[in-house]
């Protein structure tokens, strides 16, 4: 099999976060062609010419180099995959005209796409959807026999429990900024300082430091009890997984989110709310989730994973499995070449 692959890299995310580890699990009787920006001279001069004449203002000129490379790599021998569909939507177009065997990976909730950008799905040939929530809302712009479902992966060699003797109880995680219900989590955060542990607490927000700026965050920047870290290494990321008792990340909205696909691998229990594609990841059936804006709940929920380890760890334990059973990159890999069969055979 052939694949012409076109990746983004998120700049935080290290060698084993993102859905564009996925390529690294394919098998070696696969042929991998990976295009990705490059800020090199001349792909900054020819895109700058293709976004004058495209009128794509807004697209980095080292893109859309990389998206015609990409382009021109499509034949009818092989997929094309673009791995983050939100980043090159103003290229389907093109792509529907040259009539080949291609397929996008949709990752934003419903919510976080305008009429205008959803519009744009009606070009693509097939699409795959990272959870099942939403499917309904995606077909009335995509037809449903163009959507698959398939969960995003973790790599569980990686992502996994450390030394549960090294978990420290009064060590909470909070991982990333998109999405995140900042407004919530310093409800929660309130009444847990008024409980009777909440003063031994220690809060650990994972938030590159060009996220930090967020108005509810400002009454804990200087607290004591609250420590802010970016810039880590992969292995420090894990640790912070491996070490910590909870992960309270309350959400907007999601879609897949890499924390919390992060946290099932490692085995660290997850309270966060009831909303958009959780429930495809283990949500109200591995561990407990909240409805929004219910802080008291929530808060109710923390208390409960801090009175009972054994409650706490048997989730840890339930996480992990499904990690195993359904998240496990090697699992998800198999699932993307049967779809590009299918594509094929077409």
């Amino acid at each position: 099999m052939k694949l012409n692959i076109l990746s983004n890299k998120i700049g935080w995310f290290g060698k084993f976060s993102g859905y564009e580890c996925l390529t690294e699990y394919f098998p070696k009787s696969v042929s991998l062609k990976i295009t990705r920006s490059k800020a090199h001279f001349f792909q900054k001069a020819f895109g700058k010419l293709i976004q004058k004449y495209r009128k794509w203002n807004g697209i980095s000129t080292p893109e859309i180099f990389a998206e015609f490379s990409f382009i021109n790599k499509m034949s009818y021998k092989n997929i094309s995959h673009i791995l983050y569909l939100e980043s090159h939507l103003h290229i389907l177009p093109i792509i529907q005209k040259k009539q080949k065997k291609t397929v996008a990976t949709i990752h934003l909730p419903i919510s976080q796409w305008s009429e205008d950008r959803l519009q744009k799905l009606t070009y693509l040939d097939n699409a795959i959807l990272l959870y099942e929530e939403e499917i309904d809302e995606f077909s009335k712009y995509i037809s449903r026999e163009k959507i698959h479902i398939i969960k995003h992966g973790v790599g569980i060699d990686f992502f996994k429990p450390g030394d549960p003797n090294l978990v420290i109880k009064n060590k909470i995680l909070f991982v990333g900024h998109f999405l995140r219900d900042f407004e919530m989590f310093m409800k929660v955060h309130q009444l847990l300082l008024d409980s009777d542990f909440g003063k031994t607490l220690e809060f650990h927000f994972i938030i590159p430091v060009a996220f930090r700026a967020i108005p509810e965050l400002a009454n804990i920047v200087n607290s004591k009890t609250v420590f802010f870290h970016g810039g880590l290494s992969d292995e420090e990321l894990l640790e912070f997984y491996q070490t910590s008792y909870l992960l309270l990340m309350p959400m907007i909205d999601s879609g897949a989110n890499t924390a919390i696909v992060q946290a099932i691998a490692t085995g660290l229990p997850i309270i966060t709310t009831d909303i958009g594609g959780i429930r495809s990841y283990g949500g109200g059936e591995v561990f407990e989730v909240i409805k929004r804006n219910d802080f008291k709940a929530m808060t109710a929920l923390f208390t409960k994973y801090y009175n009972d380890s054994d409650f706490r760890n048997s989730v840890a334990v339930k996480q992990r499995n499904f990690a195993l059973e359904q998240l496990d990159w090697n699992i998800i890999s198999k699932q993307h070449l049967a779809l590009y069969n299918t594509i094929l055979k077409k």
